[in-house]
């Protein structure tokens, strides 16, 4: 939520075309007042619309740039006939009320309206700033019960006392142990509350993202509105220009011509082009537990312990996020197959409701690849790949009291495949599957990395064969199949490759058994023989 992004370019955006509205409607307002006025008003007035129109973009400031040109024209009109009055005051009323009144009356609605959109989503905005809050504060705590946890876990476990030369008695063991419970269970509920902050969390920034979405179209729909505005009021203010004195005909038609010119797609596109910011990544901050630390201390077995509940914690609320995935995308597969189903706001809303799905389920997957990343360090193994992994970066936080190198903050940058846009059923499939990883909730076994580096050295490692179908490969890892439709691999097992799937899914043949494996657990040998 820090730094420059579409929608602050966007409100300033706004901001500066209201700013250069209402200055119209000032100048439009003077200008029939000072209809019958010396020359020189006239020559301020458009010394002024030429200075506010430099400073607007688009077809529409350049007409309004002409309409200053035209007013320097009809000044020197006046200077020439100073002595005669070419607007009643019946013309000067028409004026006021066929152009300023309309173009003043859009601009006090348009402000009313874009300060209540802007406030909705600075409420937002702040929900997620308070929500953070609590969850940093949260996170110190969980991390102090856990080194609590730890020093009364160490000391209930050691026989005698800190200077080793008596033995401890029972009811020194026993405030021991009761001090040991006391603080697993000050943890246990410290953890929890931080978890739920974290999830609140991350539900308060999709809301904000969403509504945030949502208030840019609207804005959009206003700059729109606006520059219609001004389109109209600009050839209600021409056509006055035509009922002027003869004199006055040519300056009417030049900015006749110009008003013809305006064209408000352009317009918008142009602001786009001009004042565009690149492609927000929006960023999920995981959980970070103290047993995933792996520098901080902690005895191995109660790590492992700590890690693998946390893996099935994860693993639960992963299961019930698909579920919901599941039954929200039957109701857009309904919505698509009849349309008449349900009316454009209802699938809108359930498009929405299957993106935060996607992002809360890219929240979960990722957290549940750092800690099996933590265990594969445990066991010395290799880290799990993870079409995610990339896309993970931890910072620290070198302010935090206490703490010489600052709690360690993973943040998952959202990839482009995983935003708003990707919405497609292809998409989707590739998702739930678990990508090319294969969905393992361990790393590959020891076995199968001794395998892969027991490889002749004769055999080439990067050759691929992308364009030769049938090939052969063989597997590098062991990976069992998740879903019906996979192919279970062993190290060392031989596959026929007939089709190769878009992120990293290939379809084969072993022992007669046909499905899908990841590609990134096998090796291609070459084109199949004969």
């Amino acid at each position: 939520m820090q730094g420059p992004t579409g929608f602050e370019e966007l409100r300033r955006l706004l901001k500066q075309g209201a700013d250069f509205s209402k200055e119209v409607v000032g100048i439009l307002q003077e200008r029939s007042e000072l209809e019958a006025v010396h020359a020189k008003g006239l020559a301020k007035l458009s010394q002024r619309l030429a200075r506010a129109a430099r400073e607007a973009i688009g077809t529409s400031a350049t007409a309004w740039q002409e309409v200053a040109t035209q007013l320097e024209r009809e000044a020197q009109l006046h200077r020439e006939h100073c002595r005669h009055r070419h607007c009643t005051g019946a013309c000067r009323e028409a004026c006021q009320e066929a152009v300023c009144g309309p173009l003043r009356a859009s601009c006090e609605a348009q402000a009313s309206r874009r300060k209540c959109l802007e406030a909705a989503v600075e409420r937002r905005a702040r929900a997620v700033r308070e929500r953070r809050a609590l969850q940093e504060r949260t996170k110190r705590q969980a991390h102090q019960c856990a080194r609590a946890n730890e020093q009364a876990q160490g000391r209930a476990l050691e026989p005698r006392s800190h200077r080793g030369t008596r033995l401890l008695t029972d009811r020194d063991l026993n405030k021991l142990e009761s001090k040991r419970r006391k603080t697993e269970g000050a943890l246990g509920k410290a953890e929890g509350e931080y978890y739920g902050a974290c999830m609140s969390a991350e539900q308060a920034r999709q809301e904000w993202e969403t509504l945030l979405f949502q208030t840019a179209g609207w804005l959009q729909a206003l700059e729109q509105e606006r520059l219609e505005a001004l389109r109209a009021a600009l050839a209600r203010y021409a056509q006055h220009l035509a009922h002027m004195a003869p004199q006055a005909q040519q300056c009417a038609d030049c900015v006749q011509a110009q008003a013809a010119r305006v064209d408000v797609k352009q317009d918008i596109e142009e602001a786009v082009r001009l004042r565009g910011t690149a492609p927000n990544v929006p960023e999920q901050l995981l959980p970070d537990f103290y047993a995933e630390d792996l520098s901080s201390p902690m005895q191995p077995q109660r790590r492992r312990e700590a890690l693998e509940r946390l893996l099935q914690l994860l693993q639960k609320d992963l299961d019930t996020e698909r579920r919901g995935k599941q039954g929200v995308e039957s109701l857009a597969q309904a919505f698509r197959e009849s349309p008449r189903f349900g009316d454009e706001e209802a699938q809108l809303r359930v498009q929405e409701k299957l993106q935060q799905l996607r992002q809360s389920l890219a929240f979960l997957e990722a957290s549940r690849h750092k800690v099996q990343c933590c265990l594969a360090g445990l066991e010395g193994q290799p880290r799990p790949p993870h079409p995610l992994a990339p896309h993970l970066e931890q910072r620290r936080d070198r302010q935090a009291s206490g703490q010489g190198r600052g709690l360690a903050q993973t943040v998952l940058k959202i990839p482009p495949w995983l935003q708003r846009r990707s919405s497609s059923t292809e998409d989707a499939e590739v998702w739930d599957r678990g990508s090319a990883d294969g969905g393992t909730e361990a790393p590959p076994t020891p076995s199968s990395v001794e395998a892969d580096q027991s490889e002749p050295e004769g055999e080439p490692q990067q050759q691929t064969y992308v364009n030769v179908l049938p090939s052969r490969c063989r597997a590098l890892y062991d990976y069992k199949a998740s879903m019906e439709d996979e192919l279970s691999l062993c190290s060392g097992d031989l596959v026929t490759v007939h089709s190769r799937a878009e992120e990293g899914w290939w379809h084969g043949e072993k022992d007669g058994h046909w499905g899908v494996f990841p590609a990134s657990y096998v090796q291609e040998l070459g084109p199949e023989p004969g």
